[in-house]
């Protein structure tokens, strides 16, 4: 007879769901991972979407903020050591851009990068210096929550207005990144650069509350771009391996339809086949909080306000448009040998255009102008056969257009897609179609319809608003990874520090062990 009772059953198989199972197993507790696909990895995920042998990701494509997280840092599961988890690094890092075919190159080389700068301002060239002193002086103020669970927003505000050091960080989270960056820069293109890094929260420059944000931008030389090999999926796979080394069960393809409740406590979860996997100790929910409360959770079980506090919880900005290519050749860039080199690339309008952009994306408009491309196969060959390459052609796009709504996609998805295509050859010389062997398009309705944790094609989850960000996220009140419901806890997209591949698995795993009555310290530092 199958087993089905475990200590502690994880709900969904992306990266912080295998985190928080990893370190569970660790400790000793039985765990089991219950995914819906048939690989793990959510949004960390590498399949051969075009053609055998191109491995394509799905979301993630950099792993650059985990690096700073002591599961990759300190390598406190083993994943690098043990379990084969490799990253490259590549040099150059990133360039983007501009209609003019110059580029702004970021380079490893702290040097090399101001003297990019410097084509455009000198002014910046000096300045950005100060500014990545200055950004890790505010990072290091919010860096405890990213990988630690975060204290109650107004502990935290009133802990940092105690100083001068901590009243600018509050200053930081209350501005929006175009404030910040037209005190920092003068050069549109430094702008345009911070403000498009920032946007990788799926929100726009000029939002308040988005300023912290821009201040990431100096990891391309502090913890640099990080490409894991083989793909995004290798850290999901790697925690894979560690999770069944330990002791650990893995279910794949297997659905969940409900959070089993009794008596106002989780009991486990019950699949859509009607079986039932049942947990002594622990439900941890990494699925959508709007999943987990409106659709896998019965009203009668929750507290009365809590469905409608979900219901009004507000999606991101603007949502991500991808396309998996499979390539003859690397791109080759007009603006020259140094981006040519990059595996990275953002083209980006002028300013006026840039802003306009992000404004209509709020009126349900699509753009075509701005994408972003990812071969990671110049730094990673393991990603495509020989000579030939992969393409992460990605771009932002509203989920609700304004003409259909979002059922629209399916009509007009081809036809965008050829118009972002026709962006980047203004911008490269062999980008023909005699280069492209095949692509794979996901709309945002196709990435909800694929993995249903991304609701309305949200790869944030939910949006990263200062309402919802901080011991905020999802919800006041629910910010500790707990919920109102007895032994159900939530880890993932929906926590914080929301998605990304940040690792936020380990400060959700902190506080739950807490609750538990388990040392996290004692688990790290187990003799391995």
């Amino acid at each position: 007879m199958a087993k089905n009772t475990y200590d502690v059953v994880l709900a969904g198989g992306g990266h912080n769901g295998l985190i928080v199972a990893a370190y569970m197993a660790r400790a000793g507790l039985d765990v089991c991972v219950v995914e819906r696909q048939d690989i793990v990895g959510g949004g960390a995920m590498t399949r051969e979407w075009t053609l055998p042998g191109f491995k394509h990701d799905l979301a993630s494509l950099i792993h650059m903020t985990i690096q700073a997280n002591p599961i990759i840092h300190r390598d406190e599961l083993e994943l690098q050591s043990k379990y084969g988890l490799k990253y490259v690094f590549p040099d150059p890092a990133c360039a983007v851009v501009f209609p003019d075919q110059r580029a702004l190159v970021l380079y490893q080389d702290f040097d090399k990068t101001c003297e990019s700068i410097a084509q455009f301002s000198e002014k910046d060239a000096e300045i950005y210096p100060r500014f990545c002193e200055h950004a890790r002086t505010i990072l290091t103020a919010g860096a405890a929550s990213f990988f630690s669970p975060t204290p109650p927003f107004g502990r935290m505000v009133s802990f940092m207005d105690q100083s001068d050091g901590g009243r600018e960080y509050l200053r930081t989270i209350l501005s929006s990144t175009w404030d910040l960056a037209n005190e920092w820069f003068e050069s549109e293109q430094m702008k345009i650069a911070v403000g498009r890094f920032a946007s990788e929260v799926m929100i726009g420059p000029r939002d308040k509350g988005t300023g912290v944000y821009m201040f990431g931008f100096p990891h391309f030389q502090t913890w640099k771009v990080a490409v894991p090999e083989g793909g995004s999926g290798a850290l999901a796979q790697s925690l894979a391996r560690c999770i069944e080394d330990l002791g650990g069960t893995i279910k794949i393809s297997s659905p969940i339809k409900a959070i089993k409740v009794q008596g106002g406590e989780a009991k486990g979860v019950i699949l859509e086949s009607g079986e039932e996997i049942l947990a002594k100790k622990a439900v941890v929910s990494n699925l959508n909080v709007k999943q987990l409360f409106l659709q896998m959770t019965k009203p009668e079980d929750l507290p009365a306000d809590l469905p409608k506090k979900v219901e009004r919880i507000q999606q991101s900005n603007f949502m991500a448009m991808n396309q998996a290519v499979a390539l003859n050749e690397a791109p080759k860039w007009k603006a020259g040998k140094a981006v040519d080199e990059c595996f990275f690339v953002e083209i980006s309008p002028f300013q006026e255009e840039f802003l306009r952009i992000f404004e209509e994306y709020t009126y349900g408009i699509p753009s075509s102008r701005m994408p972003l491309l990812g071969t990671a196969s110049l730094v990673d060959p393991t990603r495509a056969p020989e000579g030939k390459h992969t393409l992460y052609l990605y771009h932002y796009e509203p989920y609700n257009l304004k003409d259909g709504g979002p059922t629209k996609w399916n009509e007009i998805k081809e036809k965008l897609a050829d118009d972002i295509m026709e962006t980047v050859r203004e911008y490269t010389t062999n980008m023909g179609p005699e280069n492209i062997l095949k692509r794979f398009l996901f709309t945002p309705l196709d990435i909800e319809e694929y993995n249903p944790a991304m609701h309305n094609g949200d790869i944030m989850h939910i949006g990263a608003f200062l309402s919802q960000y901080f011991s905020n996220r999802p919800l006041p009140g629910m910010g500790q990874y707990k919920t109102p419901l007895k032994k159900l806890y939530m880890c993932g997209g929906s926590t914080h520090p929301g998605a990304g591949i940040t690792g936020g698995g380990r400060a959700a795993t902190q506080a739950i062990m807490e609750d538990l009555g388990m040392d996290f310290r004692k688990v790290v530092a187990k003799k391995k």
